[in-house]
């Protein structure tokens, strides 16, 4: 018979805590968090670093575009040497102002400067002065070109210079410095056989006038004045 006041005892008592499986599956959990945390962690550590080498990279690429710009200025330097060289063609590349001066006077220095000069005479005024010019004065020039120049009253005379003898050729250079026009009858081919009018005949002529020249085979003389 059993005694109902008998202390009863069980042979196996039940455990008290988590079981083994729940502490290794949380200890799993764990670790991963901890995996995860760590790798974003790295991922947010790098994330910083790499926006700064790339503003650093930019300003430092800036830096040298901007470096060539203040180098090339000397490159700029020579600009007063070209300048100052145009300055030459200007000065000497300009018609000089003519007007109220000698006809003469101005004859000579355009002739001097390889210019060709038309002179058109009986303009009104003083006799002997230059009205006026085409192209007008100031105006761009080159050697070779032809300047009309307007003259006050008649064509005065001119002095004749003699010119049988020089090559055929050769001979309207005396006889355009003194603003004579030389006609070839024979072409200009030989030495200057005989002109009319001469000067050794007592012929005189004006500005503008004709020098009727004859060339062919003959001995050259020497220039005359």
């Amino acid at each position: 018979m059993t005694d109902p006041w008998a202390t009863r005892v069980d042979a196996d008592p039940p455990r008290q805590g988590l079981s083994p499986a729940m502490i290794a599956a949380i200890a799993t959990s764990v670790a991963v968090l901890a995996i995860i945390g760590a790798t974003g962690g790295f991922l947010l550590a790098n994330a910083n670093p790499s926006a700064s080498p790339s503003t650093s990279a930019s300003a430092v690429t800036a830096s040298p575009s901007a470096t060539p710009s203040v180098d090339e200025s000397p490159t700029f330097a020579p600009s007063p040497v070209v300048s100052a060289t145009s300055t030459t063609p200007a000065a000497t590349g300009m018609l000089p102002d003519g007007q109220g001066r000698d006809f003469r006077e101005y004859f000579t220095q355009l002739r001097t400067a390889k210019l060709g000069v038309v002179l058109v005479f009986g303009e009104t005024g003083q006799d002997g002065l230059v009205t006026r010019t085409s192209p007008e004065a100031g105006s761009r020039i080159r050697a070779g070109i032809t300047v009309k120049v307007y003259v006050a009253g008649a064509p005065p005379e001119t002095v004749l210079p003699k010119v049988v003898g020089l090559p055929c050729r050769d001979a309207r250079v005396p006889l355009g410095n003194n603003g004579l026009l030389p006609t070839y009858k024979t072409g200009q081919e030989g030495v200057v056989l005989s002109q009319s009018p001469d000067p050794d005949s007592g012929g005189t002529v004006r500005w503008n006038d004709h020098v009727e020249i004859t060339c062919g085979e003959g001995a050259s003389a020497s220039p005359s004045p």
